[in-house]
């Protein structure tokens, strides 16, 4: 592409060097330059993009864009940007002929609930006979193929070019998850989005946006068009009091609602927890609608409800919608079990805010069930304001807890797990404080009893620990799989 024919799509633009320069790709990462790139200068939380220019170009770069003057290189051009993460998202799109033009996605922001919600999308999407694309915490999809990712919501140019991979493969549906940090780092700036989804807000991540207020304003931007996004219908949780205020915020278009309130245009009429699944009858704008669910607990019933909103946005039939999400039989992760025929039950999910290890241990409560035993920690270099605030839920909840390491990051493990004690001492059940996240499990498995539940919440789906600087393999399930089978055995 002729980069100057892609500039003119962005007027008001510096640039200064080779106005004929032909780019063959786009990167914001210094190390994948390859030769004929792009490459857009932004600002980390640790570094400025700007150090790398030379290293890029040596790399081979024909272009660089920052938001401070530079001098071209040689036969390179040179554009100074007002912003140059929007730049990023923008060029991209024109580069990429904007793929969210030729997919009806769904865009799915909150602080719980958006994975398994995403995953409910995309098992409707097979019944409906759609093919479709996922994009998320756990990774990428086009159809049953995978791919890994860095972040719930990739940087716009991966994101982009991973779009238009699934156009390409003749994908005509999609599903992601929206962070809170790629709406305020401008990763979905100017995508194309059939439905948005408000699933809630609870604490989480305030070591990024510093209060909760900042933390809806960010949310926010994905309902804002003055703010670059094109969402042209809204499904929103209007049980949740942001949900509640960006409802009444959303003027653009009037949003399909949902919640236990008889008010929401999808709301409860009943429902009924088995111990291995929900008994689920909804109300719905397009009729009553009766689910068989294999998903347990509260939270997913709110899952399932913005699913089925956002189904019904895009014109899916109620009995397709009901075959979707009837077939999906659990998530990566999400309260998922660990079975080796053992006597107690073990499960595995990625509470790791306060609102979702106290919605886990909730729907824990609603199983049959002698004692819970339950194994957490808190990550660091993150929301230290939570730590407190989960250990008084997790010893109020429980009838034994090991607090231990999640991932420490840079952070000292026992200055974490002295946080967490803060909070444990307000509660009732005796603890642990142990922070080997393997002896942790070990010493709950050897404590379970007949009938027990143990509970191992934090890391989910994730197949790493972050110990300093150094990531190590450290899955939970194999973890407790493989401690579950050497009790079994001796």
């Amino acid at each position: 592409m002729y980069l100057h024919k892609a500039l003119e799509q962005m007027p008001g633009l510096q640039h200064k060097g080779k106005s004929d320069v032909v780019i063959s790709g786009i990167t914001y990462d210094s190390r994948s330059v390859k030769q004929g790139d792009l490459f857009v200068a932004i600002k980390g939380e640790k570094s400025d993009g700007v150090r790398f220019i030379p290293q890029a170009v040596n790399k081979g770069a024909v272009a660089v864009a920052a938001e401070t003057p530079v001098e071209p290189a040689p036969g390179t051009l040179s554009i100074q940007v007002g912003d140059a993460r929007q730049f990023l998202a923008e060029i991209s799109r024109v580069f990429f002929e904007d793929p969210s033009e030729h997919l009806s996605l769904v865009a799915i922001t909150g602080t719980n609930g958006k994975t398994t919600t995403s995953y409910l999308m995309d098992s409707i999407y097979r019944y409906a006979g759609m093919p479709s694309c996922l994009i998320g915490t756990i990774g990428m999809k086009i159809g049953n193929q995978s791919f890994h990712s860095e972040h719930t919501t990739p940087e716009s140019s991966d994101l982009i070019k991973f779009l238009h991979q699934a156009v390409g493969e003749k994908c005509t549906h999609g599903v992601l998850e929206v962070s809170s940090h790629s709406l305020s780092l401008k990763r979905v700036y100017g995508i194309r989005f059939r439905v948005g989804v408000f699933m809630n807000l609870t604490r989480d991540h305030l070591d990024f946006h510093k209060d909760m207020e900042s933390y809806f304003q960010a949310k926010q931007i994905l309902f804002s068009p003055e703010n670059g996004n094109r969402v042209e219908s809204a499904v929103i949780n209007t049980d949740d009091p942001y949900g509640k205020r960006l409802a009444d915020d959303t003027v653009r278009c009037k949003p399909a609602t949902f919640g236990f309130n008889q008010e929401a245009s999808i709301h409860v009429i009943d429902y009924q927890s088995r111990a291995d699944g929900t008994d689920l009858k909804l109300h719905t704008p397009a009729g009553d609608i009766r689910y068989g669910l294999k998903l347990i607990g509260r939270p997913n019933i709110y899952n399932v409800m913005a699913a089925t909103g956002a189904a019904l946005s895009l014109g899916i039939p109620l009995n397709t919608i009901q075959q979707g999400i009837e077939a999906l039989a659990g998530i990566p992760g999400r309260v998922e079990r660990v079975d080796e025929g053992q006597a107690f039950t073990v499960v595995v999910d990625y509470a790791h805010s306060p609102d979702s290890l106290e919605n886990l241990l909730n729907t824990v409560a609603q199983l049959p069930h002698a004692k819970v035993i339950t194994v957490f920690g808190c990550g660091g270099d993150r929301d230290k304001t939570k730590r407190p605030i989960m250990g008084e839920i997790a010893t109020r909840m429980s009838d034994f807890v090991f607090a231990t390491s999640d991932n420490p990051r840079s952070e000292d493990p026992l200055e974490i797990l002295k946080e967490i004690e803060g909070g444990m001492r307000n509660g009732i059940a005796p603890y642990v404080i142990q922070p080997d996240r393997r002896k942790a499990i070990e010493a709950a498995i050897a404590a379970a009893n007949k009938g027990d539940v143990v509970v191992i919440a934090g890391k989910g789906h994730e197949d790493y620990q972050i110990l300093g600087k150094t990531t190590v393999h450290f899955d939970d399930r194999e973890v407790a799989r493989e401690l579950i089978r050497k009790r079994l055995n001796n």
